[in-house]
């Protein structure tokens, strides 16, 4: 059987209801984090810890990268460790809790995440991409609307072509891809180290530390889907909420945690790729943003520019290979979001017979025009924002939900069962489990709740951390008890079968 390693496994026949085989679980601890450390060394990154400084400067954004962070990616790990246990995919550890055809409707959520972010990333992409053409064909970057034009649409061209070369690299270059990522993932770690070298050299670090927003920084969306508008008010338990998201949304840990040699590999590894990329990166995007808006003149601010990657190689003078580093990070990063969600499609069309390539030129193209949508948003911080507070909803009771099932309700014991196409333990009532269907859709009100209708109570205490303790509550009690009368069931019918 041939081994895939490192991103080849994308070309692989492993679709998410197959169980990887003992014999192709070859990834060690190493494997695993430097595919992490590549994946997690993303623009999006830049960004979001540009925007951690929105509520308390430097100490504030510290306090979420290097602390809670860290504590936020226990969790996530632990989903690669019951992926390298049962040799699952992400989607497939769903079915032991939410049943066979249950764990359909999260994966339509899963969907969410993998189309979700490679949309985000191919319009962070496209910006610079913008400033690229603005240097060869002096068309105006993507912080310059051509006057009278509601939209810039200058970056369609960006857009579409950065979605043709994501869909080349993950329909037909998976080994392309993997050099890709690596080189890119170097390139922008020097990239990051020479912006940091130049702001700290240029740069009083105890000015940098002692710098604080008047007010925290706050944004709003106007749109008639909200009423009369929405803001966010960028506090450090909202924060927290979108850094959670953030790092929940790795959903495809288990996609590859799979192929993990053991257990340890499968679960750590990807805990210290991941952190210390993350270390890295939002740190280099809190920096870079305070430098900035130490220097910006009172009311003259745009935050979404002085956050945005490219915008700020340009300030600091960097040209063309900057914006392609950027560039063609986030095309290898996407190549494992597109992966993930042909992988959900595969647990929603079971039945579906048709190769992995074909599913990945599928989701290549559904991208396309999610792509786009940012374009009708002028405020791209707020949408980055929404984007990810509604990814946080879904996430944060999925997962808990999951982790609960696998260590709580069934103690480590999940059997090959969630492999099968119907019967067996996990088939419940008709193939759903309804506590946790229930549970998890409770979750998710409750999230959109205190996001939403309680705006006081989401800024001092989190949406996330309620719904956590409501989700490890309510199915554990619930949950568990219904998971014993279904073995009693079982038990039950096996006896009745052997006495007849």
């Amino acid at each position: 059987m041939k081994v895939f390693r490192g991103l080849d496994v994308i070309a692989a026949e492993y679709k998410a209801t197959d169980q990887v085989p003992t014999e192709a679980r070859k990834f060690t601890g190493w494997d695993q984090f430097t595919l992490w450390f590549a994946a997690a060394s993303l623009p999006a990154a830049w960004l979001y810890g540009g925007y951690m400084t929105g509520a308390y400067g430097l100490p504030g954004a510290f306090a979420l990268i290097f602390l809670a962070s860290t504590l936020t990616f226990i969790p996530w790990a632990l989903i690669g460790y019951i992926a390298a246990d049962k040799g699952a995919s992400s989607v497939s550890l769903l079915r032991p809790a939410f049943g066979l055809r249950g764990s359909k409707l999260p994966s339509v959520f899963y969907l969410f995440f993998g189309y979700g972010w490679a949309a985000v990333n191919v319009f962070i992409a496209a910006i610079s991409m913008s400033f690229v053409f603005n240097l060869t064909l002096g068309w105006p970057d993507a912080f310059h609307t051509p006057a009278g034009s509601p939209i810039n649409y200058y970056l369609v061209p960006s857009i579409l072509l950065i979605c043709f070369l994501q869909g080349l690299f993950a329909t037909a270059g998976h080994r392309a891809i993997r050099y890709l990522n690596w080189a890119s993932t170097v390139a922008l770690v020097g990239l990051g180290a020479y912006a940091s070298y130049i702001v700290l050299k240029d740069f009083d670090f105890g000015q940098l530390w002692a710098w604080r927003p008047t007010q925290p920084l706050s944004f709003t969306f106007t749109a008639g889907a909200l009423g009369n508008g929405f803001t966010y008010t960028l506090t450090l338990p909202l924060l927290l909420d979108l850094l959670i998201a953030y790092n929940w949304t790795w959903e495809f840990i288990g996609d590859f945690s799979r192929f993990a040699r053991s257990k340890r590999a499968g679960t750590w590894g990807p805990f210290a790729g991941a952190s210390l990329a993350q270390y890295w990166f939002f740190s280099v995007g809190a920096l870079m943003t305070v430098a900035f808006l130490v220097t910006a003149s009172p009311g003259s601010v745009n935050f979404a520019a002085i956050s945005d990657p490219s915008f700020k190689a340009t300030q600091l003078g960097f040209g063309l290979g900057a914006y392609l580093i950027i560039l063609f990070a986030t095309i290898s990063t996407n190549a494992g979001n597109i992966y993930a969600s042909a992988l959900g499609i595969t647990n929603i069309a079971t039945r579906w017979k048709t190769s992995m390539r074909r599913l990945l030129l599928v989701s290549s193209a559904i991208v396309v025009p999610l792509a786009i949508l940012p374009l009708f948003e002028t405020n791209f911080v707020f949408t980055y924002i929404f984007f990810l507070d509604f990814l946080g909803a879904i996430v944060v009771p999925l997962w808990t939900l999951t982790l609960v099932d696998y260590f709580l309700v069934k103690a480590r014991r999940y059997t090959d069962d969630l492999f099968a196409s119907e019967g067996g333990h996990y088939w419940y009532r008709g193939g759903w489990n309804w506590p946790a269907v229930v549970t998890l859709l409770g979750g998710t009100a409750l999230y959109w709740t205190i996001a939403f209708g309680l705006p006081a109570l989401r800024e001092t205490t989190s949406a996330a951390l309620p719904t956590i303790a409501f989700v490890v509550v309510v199915y554990y009690f619930w949950g568990r008890s219904s998971w014993e009368k279904h073995l009693r069931a079982l038990r039950e019918e096996r006896l009745v079968e052997a006495t007849v």
